[in-house]
């Protein structure tokens, strides 16, 4: 007898000889419970008695406890004599102990196991390599089945074995993340973490782990949020802060200075050794033999057992997999390696048809071998072709070759003739001497003959080398192909053979189990296929035909098919034709979701279509109310479907999905207009039933989602309070990014509502403004410029049709988010909002010139809109002004911060300052107090984009009194304080100032390969100006190459569109282009020095263009001004691009005056300035932040 097994992680079970044993009363389970956490020391009858009823024990308690153990002994050892003592339930002094074998609890086991892998790991003479490491990390944490002592979650005594044993389980997984990132497979890593970060934000390593394989993704702004999610998870729980690796990663990330170079594996050690290698001991697959099957894991640990078994002694494994799992292509992958390794192989499959003779599989086995022998017969199957398994490359989407059968004739005969010299079998060639290996049995010869002859060959092919033999889709598998591979195994247990056996185990009849029970002395491993890594998704996809899989398409990909190669492979194919990985579900994969339904009981597909409305984690007595089934009929269906592996349950009865896939099959195959219904009755179902189910029932989120996808034009006004509430909830939370959605489905609903039409009431409309109002914030914060700006539009349109000053004004100041970056294209003003906002201003400000600040507001009574808002209108205003409209824009802007300052609010005040340091280029001690003031008004009033904006702008000041190290301090607190729609052009910015290093360095090639790429994210990000961005990154260029002549056209369509910054480049391009006379209209055009955005850079464009005129008159009047600016870089106060040291434009121009000695001072000034930045400056091609 194999003794009893007890598995103590995930639900309390347990076993003797394969067979589950009913535990009885939770108090009896409990004793077992109780002993297992003192893992075999002896517990007293005392503490056993408090700790099992909790310090209040019944009168005979004792008495009650020895009952329940005498029970458990009964259960162990069923068979045991009267007064015989217990081999497993000792009694010991006054007390009791567990004694039974460390690999009998799984905890246990599991906890032997990652110690012996650490002591390995510690030895440097054992210590094995990275696949070694990763493939044992992935078998120890196979056996990990649920939550640790999970049974007794409620008991005081298991609090503290259960967290002791997660957290050996979290570090085994932490240790095989980072075995699979030095292999390479951050993919699967982000997969396998996400959920352990999400109940663990505070272990530093796996948050560590977590943030580094997300930035070997692309995924740089989810590396940050993780951290970031950490450290206030740390601070908030416990007051401290992240330790120094989870801070450097931070700054790694933030520097773009992560090393993503995975360690060099170090080689495998031949067999004998303390670990066989991960390829099995020297069994490496053959040339050409596909890696793509993603299983690296267990096609490694089938390779060694398989290499295992060269010592003399059998072994068998069992490969169990779904449909489509890529069973076939892992088996056949082993093939190939071990046939490229000198063994003899031999393949047969069960057939899924009826009719077939007995034991079929065997036979074509035996049908291969005669046909290699030089003698086959008559009605067996053709062998494959010679080389078909190693020369092949099996993709997941090949599928098996089909033997040509001929199954016309009656059972062959069995005059077969002697073996000739021949090397198999199963469709491998080869030269292998295996004759005299005796007369072969007959195919379909009863299943005692096929066992011997079978045997008998084996053992004559393993005098020259080992064996192996795989038996495919054993779950079809009639009684005599069972009764075949017990009867070889038992004959063959003491020869070198690898038995490798396939089978859906969904699908398996008892007669399969019950064989796998007897064998289980045989069997080094079961293996249950769950998927595809992401690597392995990648390569599938390829292979189904599309052109690149970037890791943004990766993630859907895999998340939505599991990593299943049928899935995968189809839903690649519909990526290829239609782009999206989300839209639509694949023919294919929607009739192979039908056809598994239809193999299920009646009434399951009704089942599944309710859990795929309700979505993932449904509540089972939900699902049981919306069906109309009794929740014992519910049960029964559901493990049907879990069985055929269609979903999954979890604690407390939720059901989810095993593939978003799968969910997405079912959900679209309800008709659209029953998929409305059905979310409409499950709303309200939860309404009806709130108080019974309160965590879905009152989570605004739930409610919201039913609401948008099942309310119709007649329940449409009911479902907006629900989603209204939904984005109200998140945005009061701070998740202002994440409001856009919920507030984007309100003013649908307000639209299927009819409220967008002229007939609507007043009331709904004005709703419906609010709603886009909204949407407008949401969308700004999201980072989404164009869709905000659009959606302003429309409001703005709206609001003047319904009149009145303050709704005009609402829309007119939707927009109140931080503005960083241009909010409009400066080539395309907005008339009906500027006018909107001209005829407001004019009611609420006075036309007159001459009056101070203070003055110029109106009094309260007289005003058509609140004063916060009149602030917000000048705000407004001010961001939708033009480029030769500076000094407008700042009359506007500080007539603002003058009004917000009397208001008071923090928000407006934060508003105002954006508003009058958006275009200011003078960064003298005024924009020195603006930004302390932004800073700390933001700060105390908790508001962080406007403290990310002032850590922006001080970044800014910084770069324009050329101090590096204080600029990278100060951008790195701004993506600290950054929200997530921040984020993503504060990298962009920094990206930029990348390029704008290197023109420092003087490496203009390399800028311009990097301002490419900064190009081609602001064109990603869908940012305002992306084409006038361009050019003046290339007009920096062509500045430090001293040659603008390439953009002469470029500057010809766009310096009458771009007056305030296109025009002295203009003139200069011109001249080097030899069209002087041009450049002198152009330069005679300009207007005074000094005035516009930016004016210390275009005066120095300026002073190189009257240089080259020889305008004596200019240059001395250029000198004077640009003199203040000495010790400056021209141009990188933009944050965009920088021209070199001011002083050399001075020095230029006080040579061309006369004054040599004033010039040998700028030169100098020129010469030390630059010294001083690149000493400060970041690693060739890397960011200003690592010079923080």
């Amino acid at each position: 007898m194999a003794g009893p097994e007890i598995r103590v992680l995930g639900p309390l079970q347990l076993t003797l000889d394969g067979r589950e044993l009913p535990l009885g009363t939770p108090m009896q389970r409990a004793v077992l419970g109780r002993l297992v956490v003192a893992h075999g020391q002896a517990v007293s009858t005392e503490r056993l008695v408090d700790d099992l009823w909790a310090g209040s024990p019944p009168p005979k308690a004792a008495s009650v406890l020895q009952v329940h153990i005498h029970s458990l002994r009964r259960l162990f050892e069923p068979d045991r004599p009267r007064r015989a003592p217990s081999r497993f339930i000792w009694s010991e002094s006054s007390g009791y102990a567990l004694r039974i074998p460390e690999n009998s609890v799984d905890a246990w086991h599991f906890e032997q196991r990652l110690r012996t892998y650490q002591e390995l790991v510690s030895n440097p003479e054992t210590r094995p390599d990275t696949a070694q490491r990763n493939s044992l990390l992935d078998a120890l944490l196979a056996r990990w089945h649920g939550p640790a002592l999970e049974a007794f979650a409620d008991a005081e005594w298991a609090i503290a074995e259960a967290d002791r044993l997660t957290d050996l389980h979290l570090t085994a997984v932490e240790l095989s993340a980072q075995a699979k990132l030095e292999l390479g497979r951050s993919g699967e890593v982000v997969i396998d973490l996400r959920p352990h970060f999400e109940t663990h934000p505070g272990r530093e390593e796996l948050v560590r782990l977590l943030a580094l394989a997300q930035y070997a993704l692309g995924r740089q702004l989810e590396a940050l949020t993780t951290i970031r999610r950490s450290r206030d998870f740390l601070g908030g729980e416990f007051g401290v802060d992240p330790g120094p690796a989870l801070r450097n990663l931070e700054t790694a990330i933030l520097n773009h200075a992560v090393d993503l170079t995975p360690a060099l594996p170090k080689p495998a050690r031949p067999p004998g050794g303390a670990l066989v290698a991960a390829m099995g001991g020297g069994i490496a697959p053959a040339p050409g033999t596909p890696r793509s099957t993603g299983y690296f894991a267990e096609l490694s640990e089938l390779l060694t057992i398989a290499d295992t078994a060269r010592g003399g002694q059998l072994r068998l494994a069992w490969l169990s997999g779904e449909a489509g799992m890529g069973k076939t292509t892992l088996a056949e992958t082993v093939l190939a390696a071990l046939e490229a390794a000198d063994w003899t192989v031999a393949a047969g499959a069960c057939p899924d048809i009826d009719g077939a003779p007995p034991a079929w599989a065997w036979s074509e086995i035996l049908a291969a071998l005669g046909k290699a022998n030089g003698s086959e017969p008559s009605g067996t199957p053709s062998a494959r072709p010679a080389r078909e398994v190693s020369s092949t490359v099996p993709h997941l989407d090949a599928g098996r070759t089909i033997p040509n059968w001929d199954i016309s004739g009656a059972i062959p005969s069995r005059d077969i003739g002697r073996a000739g010299a021949s090397r198999y079998a199963g469709g491998v060639g080869g030269s292998r001497d295996i004759s005299g290996a005796g007369e072969l049995p007959p195919s379909g010869a009863e299943p005692f003959l096929l066992s011997q002859g079978l045997a008998q060959w084996c053992r004559r092919a393993t005098a020259s080398g080992p064996v192996a033999l795989l038996l495919e889709n054993v779950h079809r598998a009639d009684t005599a192909t069972l009764q075949v591979l017990r009867q070889l195994a038992v004959w063959l247990r003491d020869e070198p053979v690898f038995l490798l056996v396939t089978a859906r185990r969904s699908e398996a009849r008892p007669e399969v189990t019950a064989t796998g029970a007897a064998l289980a002395q045989y069997a080094t491993a079961w293996m249950d296929l769950r998927g595809l890594d992401p690597e392995g998704t990648r390569q599938v996809a390829l292979d189904a035909g599309l052109t690149t899989v970037d890791d943004e398409l990766l993630r859907p990909l895999h998340e939505r098919t599991g990593g299943n190669p049928l899935f995968v492979r189809e839903l690649a194919k519909l990526v290829a034709a239609q782009g999206s990985p989300t839209a639509g579900v694949p023919d294919a994969v929607r009739g192979f979701v039908e056809d598994r339904l239809a193999r299920l009981p009646a009434g399951i597909t009704d089942v599944l279509q309710q859990v795929s409305v309700w979505g993932n984690g449904a509540e089972l007595g939900l699902v049981s109310m919306a069906c109309g089934l009794e929740e014992d009929r519910l049960i029964d269906l559901i493990a049907a479907a879990e069985a055929a592996g269609l979903v999954r349950t979890g604690r407390g009865g939720s059901i989810v999905f095993a593939h978003g896939i799968v969910r997405d099959a079912v959900y679209l195959g309800i008709p659209s207009l029953r998929r409305g219904r059905m979310h409409w009755a499950a709303l309200e179902l939860l309404v009806w039933n709130r108080d019974a189910y309160p965590v879905p029932a009152r989570d605004p989120e739930v409610l919201a989602r039913h609401a948008m996808l099942g309310a119709s034009a007649e329940t449409a006004p009911d479902a907006i309070e629900y989603v209204h509430a939904a984005a109200r909830r998140r945005m009061e939370r701070g998740m202002r990014r994440e409001t856009a959605r919920l507030m984007r489905a309100t003013v649908e609903l307000h639209e299927l509502a009819g409220h967008a039409t002229e007939h609507a009431a007043r009331a709904d409309r004005i709703a419906l403004l609010d709603a886009r109002c909204g949407l407008v914030t949401a969308l700004a914060y999201d980072n989404r410029d164009r869709d905000a700006r659009t959606e302003l539009g429309l409001a703005v349109a709206l609001a003047t049709e319904l009149g009145g000053d303050e709704l005009l004004a609402r829309a007119l100041t939707s927009w109140q988010a931080p503005v960083l970056w241009p909010i409009r294209a400066y080539r395309e003003p907005n008339e009906p909002i500027r006018q909107a906002l001209s005829r407001l201003l004019s009611k609420n400000l006075p036309t007159g010139t001459g009056r101070a600040p203070a003055e110029t507001s109106r009094a309260e009574q007289e005003l058509t809109v609140p004063r916060a808002t009149l602030v917000r209108l000048l705000v407004a205003a001010t961001f939708e002004t033009e480029l030769d409209e500076y000094d407008t824009a700042q009359r506007l802007a500080r007539l603002a911060l003058d009004l917000a300052r009397e208001v008071g609010e923090p928000e407006l005040l934060c508003a105002a300052i954006n508003a009058v340091t958006f275009w200011e280029s003078d960064y003298g001690p005024e924009f020195a107090g603006l930004v302390t003031q932004l800073e700390l008004t933001a700060h105390r009033a908790g508001l962080p984009e406007y403290r990310a904006l002032a850590h922006y702008l001080g970044y800014r000041a910084a770069l324009a009194h050329a101090d590096l190290r204080r600029a990278g301090r100060l951008v790195r607190l701004a993506m600290e304080c950054a929200g997530e729609g921040q984020l993503q052009p504060l990298l962009d910015m920094d990206s930029c100032c990348a390029a704008m290093m290197e023109l420092l360095r003087g490496d203009i090639d390399l800028a311009e390969r990097l301002y490419d790429r900064f190009a081609v994210r602001i064109t990603l990000a869908g940012k305002a100006n992306e084409v006038e961005t361009r050019l003046f990154c290339a007009i920096a260029l062509g500045w430090a190459r001293g040659d603008l002549s390439r953009l002469v056209d470029v500057l010809t369509k766009n310096w009458a569109s771009l007056p305030g910054v296109a025009t002295e480049p203009y003139a200069l391009a011109l001249l080097h282009a030899g069209q002087e006379d041009r450049a002198r209209t152009v330069f005679a055009g300009l207007g005074p020095v000094g005035s516009g955005s930016f004016p210390a850079f275009r005066a120095a464009m300026r002073a190189q263009v009257a240089l080259e005129l020889g305008d004596r008159d200019s240059m001395r009047e250029l000198l004077e001004y640009l003199s203040v600016h000495s010790g400056t870089i021209i141009g990188i106060e933009t944050g965009v691009a920088a021209f070199g040291p001011m002083d050399s434009v001075l020095a230029t121009l006080s040579d061309a005056l006369g004054d040599t000695v004033g010039a040998s001072r700028y030169r100098e000034q020129a010469q030390l300035l630059l010294a001083r930045i690149r000493a400060d400056l970041p690693d060739t091609g890397h960011a200003l932040l690592r010079a923080a």
